[in-house]
C-alpha cells in the first residue's frame, strides 16, 4: 500500500436516480457564485437528460454525474498557461489558484469532462475540490453525502480497506473517456 493518499470516487449508476441533491448540495454549501456549477449530470444512454429510452417494458432512464476527476494527468493543468491550474502535492486533488487565473478558458477547452466552469461574479475559473477543507476534517465531500440513493463513494483509493476500494474490488469500476489519458480519479460501476 502507497504512503500517499489517493482521494477519489466511485459513482453507482444504478443507485444515481437522477435528483440532482449532489448538483444543489455543491452549489449552495461551496457558495459557487453565479452560473458556475461544479457538478451536473448526462444521460446515460439518450441525448436528453429526463427522456427514458427503450420500449416498454423495457424502458430505461439512468445518469453519469459529472464532476471533476482530479486526473493524475489532468490536460486543465498541462495547458494552463498561468499555472493556476494545478496538483495540490500532498493530496493530488486539481485545484484553481484563482489569484493567478486570468479567465482564459484554455482548461475548460481542453477538460475531457467539463470540469472547469467560469465564475462569471469573479471572472475566474472554478471547480470541483472534493471539498478539500471537509476532507481534511475527516469528512466526505458535499455531494456524497447529500446523495439519498448513496451513489456517491468517497475515500482513499490507495487504502484498500477503503470504501471505494472495496466497491471497486466488488464492481468493475471504469473511468470515462480513459483514452483521453488523463487516468481519472473517478470511476463508474
Amino acid at each position: 500500500m502507497s504512503n500517499e493518499v489517493h482521494y477519489g470516487m466511485v459513482i453507482d449508476t444504478e443507485h444515481c436516480v437522477g435528483c440532482q441533491t449532489c448538483t444543489i448540495s455543491c452549489k449552495i454549501s461551496n457558495e459557487v457564485p453565479g452560473s458556475a456549477h461544479w457538478n451536473h449530470l448526462e444521460s446515460l444512454d439518450g441525448d436528453e437528460l429526463y427522456q427514458a429510452t427503450g420500449t416498454f417494458p423495457r424502458t430505461r432512464l439512468a445518469f453519469r454525474p459529472m464532476l471533476c476527476n482530479h486526473c493524475e494527468d489532468p490536460a486543465c493543468v498541462k495547458h494552463c498557461p498561468t499555472h493556476a491550474m494545478h496538483k495540490d502535492e500532498e493530496t493530488g486533488l486539481v485545484l484553481v489558484d484563482q489569484d493567478r487565473c486570468i479567465a482564459c478558458g484554455y482548461c475548460t477547452w481542453t477538460c475531457p469532462y467539463g470540469a472547469p466552469s467560469m465564475d462569471d461574479v469573479h471572472h475566474v475559473m472554478s471547480k470541483c475540490t472534493f471539498c478539500k477543507g471537509r476532507i481534511a476534517e475527516g469528512q466526505k465531500p458535499f455531494c456524497a453525502e447529500a446523495c439519498p440513493a448513496n451513489a456517491r463513494v468517497f475515500g482513499d483509493l490507495n487504502d484498500p480497506e477503503s470504501e471505494p476500494s472495496r466497491l471497486l474490488q466488488q464492481k468493475k469500476g471504469v473511468q470515462y473517456l480513459p483514452k483521453m489519458g488523463t487516468n481519472p480519479s473517478v470511476y463508474y460501476v
